[in-house]
C-alpha cells in the first residue's frame, strides 16, 4: 500500500540559487519523508531538489511542474526543463507566469494548489505571484530568507531567517 506523504511547495527565485536558504530546506523535507514540489527550473529550484536528492533513504519524490512555454511565450529548452534533479516532471500546457492575480492559470497555481504548505524562499514577479496566489487560497505558508529579499512581498506571510523556524512551522502544520 502506498503511504501518502503531505507535499511541500518551494518556491523561489529561477536565477539566484540562494544556496544558504536552499540546502537546508531540501535537506528538511527529505529527512521529514515529504514529497517536494518546484517549478522545475534553475536557481532555488534546482538547488533546493539537489539537496533533497542528497539525503540517502529519502522517502519522498522530487515534483516538478514545468511550464510549455517562457515569459515570451516561447518554448522551454528541454535541456533546461526540468532540472536535473527531478523524479517526476509533470507537464504543462501553461506558461510560466500568469497574466494577474485574477486571472491566475500558470503554472504558478499548479504550485500552490499541489502543495500542503509552501516554504517560499526570495525571488521576483514569478515568487510574489505564488506568494500571492498562496494567500488567496489559504495555504499555510513561511518565508526563508533574509527580511531585506522581501521587501516587494505581502506582510502577512510569516517570516524566518532560521532554519529551525522552518521545522517549527512544518511541525505546527502536520502536528509534529
Amino acid at each position: 500500500m502506498i503511504k501518502r506523504q503531505p507535499i511541500i511547495g518551494v518556491m523561489g527565485s529561477s536565477t539566484e540559487p540562494w544556496t544558504d536558504y536552499a540546502r537546508p530546506v531540501g535537506e528538511l523535507i527529505a529527512q521529514r519523508g515529504y514529497h517536494l514540489l518546484t517549478g522545475a527550473g534553475a536557481g532555488v529550484m534546482s538547488e533546493v531538489c539537489k539537496a533533497f536528492q542528497s539525503v540517502e533513504e529519502r522517502k519522498g519524490v522530487a515534483i516538478g511542474i514545468r511550464p510549455a512555454v517562457d515569459y515570451k511565450g516561447e518554448e522551454l529548452s528541454k535541456e533546461e526543463f526540468p532540472n536535473t534533479y527531478i523524479d517526476l516532471p509533470i507537464i504543462t500546457p501553461l506558461s510560466t507566469k500568469a497574466q494577474n492575480d485574477a486571472m491566475p492559470f500558470s503554472r504558478n497555481l499548479v504550485n500552490v494548489m499541489s502543495s500542503k504548505a509552501l516554504i517560499v524562499l526570495p525571488g521576483s514577479h514569478g515568487t510574489r505571484n505564488e506568494v500571492s496566489l498562496a494567500l488567496m487560497y489559504d495555504k499555510p505558508m513561511i518565508m526563508f530568507g533574509p527580511d531585506s529579499a522581501f521587501e516587494k512581498f505581502p506582510e502577512d506571510p510569516f517570516r524566518a531567517d532560521d532554519i529551525s523556524h522552518v521545522e517549527q512551522f512544518l511541525d505546527d502544520v502536520f502536528g509534529a
